[in-house]
């Protein structure tokens, strides 16, 4: 994760590319929200709410296949 403001950015590198798949936003003391970056640039959020460990899970749960090495 990358710290950008309020934001947490995960990040996936490949080779010499570094793509940013989601973030985690800081909502209140704890809180964080989450969205994914759609093929258009675009944030697009993602259902959920919770504490950073609670929120990454669930961004991680909810985007697998885009932390697959081979995708």
């Amino acid at each position: 994760m990358k710290p950008y403001g309020k934001h947490l950015l995960i990040q996936m590198h490949r080779d010499d590319n570094v793509d940013t798949i989601a973030r985690l936003t800081e909502t209140g003391r704890n809180a964080y929200s989450s969205a994914f970056r759609s093929h258009t640039g675009r944030w697009e959020p993602l259902p959920g709410t919770g504490d950073l460990a609670t929120t990454a899970d669930l961004v991680v749960t909810l985007l697998a296949i885009y932390f697959d090495p081979n995708y």
